[in-house]
């Protein structure tokens, strides 16, 4: 997730203390550490050619080497696939890097053009694990655990993702952009910590209105089309950032009026001076504040080695996307764009990985069309040409198990090598 401008409030809002970071534990945010690992390396790691992942290790090394130095130790978590509700951020999203990695492919990348090599996070995983760094991979984003896992343990949580502005990390938030792990001294590493607490005083909100603020100013899951009501109600002179920053002040200086009132009288009041009365409108904000409370996320209904095995970070986040949403976005790779995808070349294995996960139910993809438009299709999953009998051996509860002799599959490879899916 993400709150639109909440790095630029926070900044204005002076709320970052300079902070010497030792003896301790931390909780990693690990898909913007191994992105702001990959992305700001010096000299700029490949991105054109497949990737570099000699490099990419020696430099995920290196910052855990750092933080043992400074005696601190670190639990990552990782996402397993995006959650329901925010279909559109991810299509966006996707369409965003595809035109990156056209713009790659074609050697006219800007500076802000970056694309992640598609092994990035399994050699990130691997990596971790021979580090012997505590890990855990959750069941859609990690935003929530890792906040009551640095809750649990009294420490900060690292990571670029503004959503940590909002969320009651008592030990603060500490962000990667700003921790100077290349430059520690004195067994300590540089950074910079913010903590709720000041920016609301600074802006004299409740700390229990944060979530609101960010439903309605606009993360991931809404966004309140005010048409510039707040802005009217709370004119300001000149300030830096534009309309779109006083929009911003003008919400939290709305929120101040509401001290000591629930955050539903705040939405409501909120979407009433924007003209939405409208119970299924005012529901959809509740629901988005509701993203930042702090409570252990569903247990998913799934067997309980697939669960063992995703936490462990043993199986990708591609199975919890496919088991839980039925749902799989394809990487975006940096190639031909004047070409078919390359993921059409792997189609049928596709379907056979679908058909052992979901049997029968279609499973929707999102990958490129033609140049680098978003496209969303229904795949239909294949079973394997066998027995019933080989069949429930195949099943998700039986998947993990051993069995005692060969299930007897026909020759697929032939036949896939015959058709000319590969």
């Amino acid at each position: 997730m993400g709150v639109t401008g909440m790095k630029d409030l926070v900044k204005e809002s002076k709320s970052l203390e300079v902070f010497r970071f030792q003896n301790s534990q931390v909780i990693i945010d690990g898909p913007n550490l191994y992105y702001s690992l990959y992305f700001n390396s010096n000299p700029k790691m490949d991105q054109q050619h497949g990737g570099d992942y000699p490099a990419f290790r020696e430099q995920v090394r290196m910052f855990f080497t750092n933080l043992r130095t400074c005696n601190i130790t670190a639990l990552v978590v990782l996402d397993g696939g995006s959650e329901p509700g925010k279909e559109e951020t991810v299509g966006a999203r996707l369409k965003d890097k595809l035109q990156k990695a056209k713009r790659i492919s074609e050697s006219s990348a800007g500076r802000w053009d970056n694309i992640l090599p598609p092994l990035v996070k399994d050699l990130f995983i691997q990596i971790l694990q021979e580090l012997q760094i505590e890990m855990e991979q959750c069941f859609g984003e990690a935003d929530l655990t890792a906040v009551l896992r640095a809750n649990e343990r009294r420490c900060p949580v690292l990571s670029n993702d503004s959503d940590f502005y909002i969320f009651d990390v008592q030990e603060g938030f500490l962000s990667i952009d700003a921790f100077q792990w290349q430059h520690g001294t004195n067994g300590a590493i540089p950074a910079l910590r913010y903590r709720t607490s000041q920016f609301c005083d600074h802006f004299k909100v409740d700390r229990n209105h944060l979530p609101v603020f960010a439903a309605i100013s606009g993360n991931d899951y809404s966004r309140l089309e005010d048409r510039g009501a707040f802005s009217r109600r709370y004119p300001e002179p000149q300030q830096p950032g534009g309309s779109s920053a006083h929009r911003r002040r003008a919400i939290l200086r709305f929120l101040a009026g509401f001290k000591g009132r629930t955050s539903e009288e705040a939405v409501r009041a909120a979407l009433q001076l924007a003209g939405e009365t409208r119970e299924e409108v005012i529901e959809h904000f509740l629901e988005s504040t509701r993203k930042y409370a702090l409570e252990n996320p569903p247990r998913p209904n799934l067997p309980e080695w697939i669960i063992h095995e995703v936490h462990r970070g043993r199986l990708t986040s591609f199975v919890t996307s496919v088991l839980t949403q039925k749902s799989m976005t394809l990487t975006p790779l940096v190639e031909d764009f004047s070409k078919p995808s390359s993921y059409d070349a792997s189609l049928r294995i596709r379907q056979f990985f679908y058909g052992l996960l979901v049997g029968t139910q279609p499973c929707k993809e999102y990958d490129r069309k033609e140049a680098d438009a978003v496209c969303a299709k229904e795949v239909t999953p294949v079973l394997p040409s066998v027995t019933p009998e080989d069949l429930q051996k195949l099943e998700l509860n039986n998947l993990n198990e051993k069995t005692g002799s060969p299930i007897n599959c026909r020759n697929e490879t032939a036949m896939i090598g015959d058709e000319g899916w590969l």
